[in-house]
């Protein structure tokens, strides 16, 4: 007995198997790094605290920004006026909605664990390490947090009214720059927070 072979058969084959391959991706666990523009990392001292609702609104000795971190950010931490702290978090405005927080000292104070560096072609927040400083061309040379890799940072353009005075930063100093990137080396700084 011949059996009749329908023309869509090969059609259902591949239909069948494009199901099985999409279901076994949709078993693995996805890892997702979602990269924000707006995201900044800061360090400095705590110069005032004050309670509002569930969270702390916090200024640093440098920088224009004030920090809203929630209480259970902190949590059973003290944090108080002479405080040194990491704070990471998102921009909005002249606040920063902070969702990250390391005391000095502790092992997390030295990277912000959510930070990824700013991809070419973007604009947004790099934090790095001042790695040396050249007043004579405008530039100073920061490690990046993420990719270890050290960045020239233009600062002619730089908003003076802002930003920290970046002559006064040293090696060793931790910072963040607003900006965006005028080639694979070179970073134009708008603002520079600590």
């Amino acid at each position: 007995m011949k059996r009749k072979v329908s023309a869509l058969a090969p059609l259902a084959a591949v239909a069948g198997l494009c199901l099985l391959l999409s279901s076994a991706v949709y078993a693995q666990p996805v890892t997702e790094y979602h990269f924000r523009t707006d995201r900044i990392s800061a360090q400095g001292e705590v110069t005032s605290i004050a309670r509002e609702g569930d969270q702390y609104r916090v200024t640093l000795n440098n920088g224009m920004y004030s920090y809203l971190i929630p209480m259970s950010t902190v949590r059973n931490r003290d944090i108080h006026v002479g405080s040194v702290v990491r704070i990471g978090g998102v921009v909005n405005g002249d606040a920063v909605n902070a969702d990250w927080i390391a005391f000095s000292g502790e092992p997390m104070y030295a990277r912000d664990p959510m930070y990824r560096g700013v991809p070419f072609g973007q604009t947004g927040w790099l934090s790095g390490t001042v790695v040396s400083v050249n007043r004579r061309l405008n530039y100073i040379t920061v490690r990046d947090d993420e990719s270890g890799v050290p960045v020239k940072i233009d600062v002619r353009n730089m908003d003076t009214k802002r930003s920290v005075n970046v002559w006064k930063t040293r090696a060793g100093d931790h910072i963040s720059v607003n900006g965006s990137w005028e080639n694979r080396d070179t970073f134009d700084g708008l603002r520079i927070q600590y």
